[in-house]
C-alpha cells in the first residue's frame, strides 16, 4: 500500500530550511545541534506527543488506514478458518503485513526502516492482532484458568511481584544482530528452507513452524524492497533539495539489497540496526530494544568506505548524528515525568568493551557517537556502554567527563564480570565477547540468547505483612508467613524470615512455569525464532524452547532493606538489648510514633547497613544471595532453560516503596526502597571506597546481573577520578554501574531556574531525563540522594 494522500515526507519539505544540509560541520567534533533542526521536527511530527505526557504513537493516518486493513482482513480470514491455530494466523498475518506495509521516508533521513511501532513499544502493532484472536484459546481449549490469571494478578496489584506478560516476559527481546550482518535475511531464509526439507514426517508442528517462519522472510523482503521503490517515488519530486536528493539516492540503492543481503557499507550498516528493531517488532510484534554494537561491528567497513572515496569523516559523522537523534524523537523530552513510564523509550546503544578477539574497542567511531550524543543534547538511545580493567584512560576519562558536564546518560557493563558468566554458561568465547547490552540494564549475547528478564520479586514485602499481618493481602495472594516475633536470635528471626520469602518465591516461579508454556500458543515468533541460535535445529518456536540459551531472570528487590532490617534487628535486640524484637516490632507497626519511636529509629538508623562494609552487612547479603541462588539450582523455567538471580529494580523503588509500610531499618510508612546493588539513601553515609569494598565481597557469579545506582558529589570529582572509580568497579566484580554526578545547588538552582538548565540530564533509574522535565517529586528524590566523595 502507498499513501495516497499528498505525501507526509513530501509536505515535510515545506519545513525545510538553511539548516537541513547533509554535512552538519560546526565545532571541533563537528556536530551543530541547531543544523538538525528539520530532522527533528519531521520525526516529531510523526510521533507527535498530546502534552500529557509521552506519547509515543505514530499519527500518521496512511498507518492507521493500513492497520484497520489488516484488522479486518485477519478476523474476516479466522472467521472463514474456525479452527486455526496461532502459527495459521501468523502466517497470514505476514501476508496481510507487506501487501499493506507503507513505506515511511523522511527526506532528512538518510535511513529506511520506520513503521510506525517504535521498536513494538508503541502504536497500533498489527502484528499484535494474532494475539487478540488467539487469546480466546486461553479459554476454549482451557490452556490457563481463570484462578491463575486473578492470582497473577493480585500478586502484581499488591507489589509482590512482577511479570512483563502473561505469566512470562513478552516483552525483551534482543535483535538477532549477528545472525542478519553475517548471513543477511537471505542467507536464513535459505538455512529455513534447508531445515524444512530435511524435516521429518512424524513432526507436522515442526514443519508448519518453518512454512510460517519463510513466509516471514519473505514479508521481509517485500518490506525492504518497498522503501528502494518509495524512494524512487520521492526522487521524481522536482522540489527536493541536493541534500535531500542525497538521502533518497542513498535508500534508493541500499534498500534494493540490505539487510535481505548483509550489509557492505557504513551507512547500511547503522540502517540495518534500526531495520532489525524496527521491522521485527511490526511482523513480529515484539518489543525489540536494543540498537547494536556499531563501534565494533562496523569500524572495518567505516575504514573500508574512506579509504574508497565513497564517504567522507565529515558525512560519517552526519550519518552518526541523523542515526542517534532517530531514537530521541520519539517523545516529547520536555514534557513533565510524572507517570511509571514516562520518558520511556527501550532504545539503547552499545559502544566500547572488547571485540570478539578479546581486544579493547575505542575507535574513531567510538569517539563519534559519544561526542554526537553530547553535543547533540540527546537523552536518547540509552548509552549503554562497556568497560573493563584495560579499558583506555581517553575513554573512560571521557565518560567522567561528560559526567560532570551534567550528561549522566551512561550504564557502564563490566566485560570482566559479563563475558566470563556468558562463558561459564556454555556459550562461545567470541559470541560471549561480543554480547550486546539492552534495555536498562541488561547484557545478552543476540542470536544465541532470547532472555525472559523482567520478573521482579519484592523481598521487603514479605517481610512488611510479618510485621504488619494483612489477613486480606494473604489470602488474595495466597502467601503464608510465619511471625518472628518470638526469635531467641538473629539467626532464628532471619531463617524464619527465609522460609517465608522461599514458600512464596518457589509459588511464584512454579505459577510462571506451569502457565508459561501456554505462551507459545498465542504468541509464537517463527521469523524472528528462525534467526536465533538452535530453534532451525529443533524445529521449535522460542517461545517452545527452541533457542539455545532461554534463561529467565527474577529479581531480588529491596535486598538493602531486609539487610538493613536484620542489621537493626540484631543490633538492637540481640547485641545492644535496648528493646525485645516484639517491642521493636510494635514500634514499626505504629510507624515509628511517639518519644520511644523516636529513639529507637535513632539506634536503627545507626546499626550497620549494606554498603558499610562491615562483617555484619555483608554477610548477611552474602547470606542471603547464596542461600537463594544454591536453592534455584536445577529449576527449570517454561522453556526449559535456568532461572538466575538479579538485584536491578526500575521506578518501583519509588512506586512500590509509597505502598510499603515501615520497616525495622527506620523506614516509615511510604519511604522509598533501595535501588538495585546501590545502599539504602536513608543508611548509606560512606564514601566510595567503603561502598565499592561492600559490593566486592559478594561472589557474583551468583548473579545474572546486578546493577548499583549511585551518585557522586560533582565538587569531589575529576575525569581523572572517574577513570579510577571506573577501574576499581571492573576490579570488584560489578556487572553495572549506573552514575550520576551533580552538586545539590546545581540541582536547587535548575529547579529555580530551569531555563539555564535544559540540557543538564540525570539518571532517574533505568532511565535518564532531563532534570526540569521531572515532576517535583522526581526532582527532590534525585536531590536527596547520597553522594558519594
Amino acid at each position: 500500500m502507498m499513501v495516497t494522500r499528498r505525501d507526509f515526507m513530501i509536505d515535510a519539505i515545506a519545513l525545510a530550511g538553511a539548516a537541513g544540509t547533509m554535512r552538519a560541520v560546526a565545532g571541533e567534533s563537528g556536530f551543530d545541534k541547531d543544523s538538525y533542526d528539520t530532522l527533528r521536527k519531521q520525526l516529531r511530527a510523526y510521533y507527535p506527543s498530546d502534552g500529557q505526557g509521552t506519547n509515543q504513537r505514530c499519527k500518521e493516518p496512511a498507518l492507521a488506514e493500513a492497520y484497520e486493513k489488516i484488522k479486518q482482513a485477519l478476523e474476516a480470514w479466522a472467521a472463514g478458518h474456525p479452527g486455526y491455530d496461532a502459527l495459521d494466523v501468523r502466517r497470514e498475518s505476514y501476508r496481510l503485513l507487506a501487501e499493506q506495509f507503507v513505506p515511511v521516508l523522511f527526506t532528512e533521513c538518510p535511513f529506511y526502516f520506520e513503521a510506525g511501532v517504535n521498536g513494538g513499544w508503541s502504536g497500533d502493532r498489527p502484528a499484535r492482532l494474532v494475539n487478540a484472536l488467539c487469546n480466546r484459546f486461553y479459554r476454549e481449549q482451557g490452556l490457563i484458568p481463570d484462578e491463575a490469571f486473578e492470582l497473577l494478578h493480585a500478586r502484581i496489584n499488591q507489589h509482590f511481584a512482577l511479570c512483563c506478560g502473561p505469566f512470562s516476559d513478552d516483552m525483551h527481546h534482543l535483535p538477532p544482530f549477528h545472525a542478519v550482518m553475517t548471513q543477511g535475511f537471505a542467507g536464513l531464509r535459505a538455512d529455513t528452507a534447508a531445515a524444512l526439507a530435511k524435516c521429518p514426517a512424524n513432526d507436522p508442528h515442526g514443519r508448519k513452524f518453518l512454512e510460517t517462519a519463510l513466509a516471514g522472510f519473505d514479508a521481509v523482503h517485500a518490506i525492504q524492497l518497498a522503501f528502494a521503490k518509495r524512494a524512487e517515488e520521492i526522487l521524481k519530486h522536482p522540489d527536493l533539495k541536493p541534500h535531500e536528493r542525497r538521502n533518497m539516492e542513498l535508500v534508493a540503492v541500499a534498500a534494493k539489497r540490505c539487510p535481505w543481503e548483509p550489509p557492505q557499507t557504513f551507512h547500511e550498516g547503522l540502517n540495518t540496526l534500526w531495520f532489525l528493531r524496527e521491522i521485527l517488532g511490526y511482523a513480529d510484534g515484539l518489543n525489540c530494544f536494543a540498537l547494536g554494537r556499531p563501534d565494533a561491528w562496523f569500524i572495518g567497513l567505516y575504514r573500508a568506505d574512506l579509504a574508497a572515496g565513497r564517504l567522507t569523516e565529515a558525512e560519517a559523522r552526519d550519518l552518526a548524528a541523523r542515526f542517534l537523534l532517530q531514537a530521541d524523537c520519539h517523545y516529547d523530552g520536555m514534557v513533565p515525568v510524572a507517570h511509571y513510564s514516562d520518558h520511556e523509550l527501550e532504545i539503547p546503544l552499545t559502544l566500547g568493551g572488547c571485540d570478539a578477539d578479546g581486544k579493547p574497542v575505542y575507535n574513531e567511531l567510538t569517539e563519534m557517537f559519544i561526542d554526537a550524543h553530547f553535543e547533540l543534547g540527546l537523552v536518547f538511545p540509552k548509552m549503554h556502554l562497556r568497560i573493563a580493567q584495560n579499558s583506555p584512560a581517553a575513554y573512560l576519562r571521557k565518560i567522567g567527563d561528560q559526567l560532570m558536564k551534567g550528561h549522566a546518560v551512561f550504564a557502564l557493563f563490566n566485560d570482566d564480570r559479563t563475558v566470563p558468566q556468558f562463558e561459564a554458561f556454555g556459550l562461545p568465547t567470541d559470541r560471549s565477547r561480543d554480547y550486546v547490552c539492552c534495555g536498562c540494564w541488561d547484557g545478552n549475547v543476540d542470536t544465541w540468547t532470547d532472555v525472559d528478564t523482567a520478573n521482579y520479586m519484592s523481598m521487603t514485602r514479605i517481610l512488611e505483612l510479618m510485621i504488619h499481618p494483612d489477613p486480606a493481602v494473604e489470602k488474595a495472594v495466597k502467601i503464608r508467613v510465619d511471625s518472628f516475633a518470638d526469635a531467641k536470635s538473629l539467626t532464628e528471626a532471619r531463617d524464619i524470615y527465609y522460609r517465608n520469602f522461599m514458600r512464596f518465591f518457589h509459588s511464584v516461579l512454579s505459577e510462571y512455569t506451569r502457565w508459561g508454556r501456554q505462551n507459545a500458543k498465542i504468541f509464537p515468533h517463527p521469523l524472528y525464532s528462525a534467526c536465533l541460535e538452535g530453534c532451525l535445529a529443533k524445529r521449535r518456536d522460542t517461545t517452545e524452547g527452541g533457542t539455545a540459551f532461554r534463561p529467565r531472570v527474577v529479581t531480588l528487590a529491596f535486598l538493602a532493606n531486609v539487610v538493613d532490617s536484620f542489621c537493626a534487628i540484631e543490633k538492637l535486640c540481640f547485641e545492644d538489648k535496648v528493646c525485645t524484637l516484639p517491642e521493636l516490632l510494635a514500634v514499626v507497626r505504629a510507624n515509628w510514633a511517639g518519644p520511644r519511636g523516636e529513639k529507637l529509629r535513632t539506634k536503627a538508623m545507626e546499626a550497620p547497613y549494606w554498603g558499610d562494609n562491615t562483617e555484619s552487612s555483608n554477610g548477611l547479603m552474602k547470606w542471603f544471595i547464596d542461600s537463594v541462588s544454591r536453592d534455584l539450582e536445577g529449576y527449570e523455567n517454561d522453556c526449559g532453560g535456568p532461572f538466575v538471580l538479579a538485584t536491578w529494580i526500575y521506578r518501583e523503588f519509588n512506586y512500590w516503596g509509597k505502598q510499603t509500610k515501615a520497616t525495622p531499618d527506620g523506614r516509615r510508612n511510604g519511604d522509598r526502597l533501595a535501588q538495585g546493588f546501590a545502599p539504602s539513601e536513608y543508611r548509606c553515609k560512606a564514601g566510595v571506597t567503603t561502598v565499592f569494598n561492600a559490593l566486592g565481597s559478594l561472589d557474583h557469579t551468583r548473579l545474572y546481573a546486578s546493577n548499583a545506582n549511585l551518585s557522586f558529589e560533582k565538587t569531589s570529582m575529576t575525569p581523572e577520578l572517574f577513570e579510577a572509580v571506573f577501574r576499581v568497579a571492573c576490579k570488584k566484580d560489578m556487572h553495572l554501574l549506573q552514575p550520576n554526578c551533580f552538586s545539590v545547588e546545581e540541582l536547587l538552582d535548575a529547579q529555580a531556574h530551569p531555563e539555564r538548565h535544559r540540557d543538564l540530564i540525570v539518571k532517574v533509574c533505568g532511565f535518564s531525563a532531563r532534570f526540569i522535565a521531572l515532576s517535583k517529586e522526581w526532582q527532590d528524590e534525585v536531590i536527596s540522594r547520597h553522594r558519594l566523595k
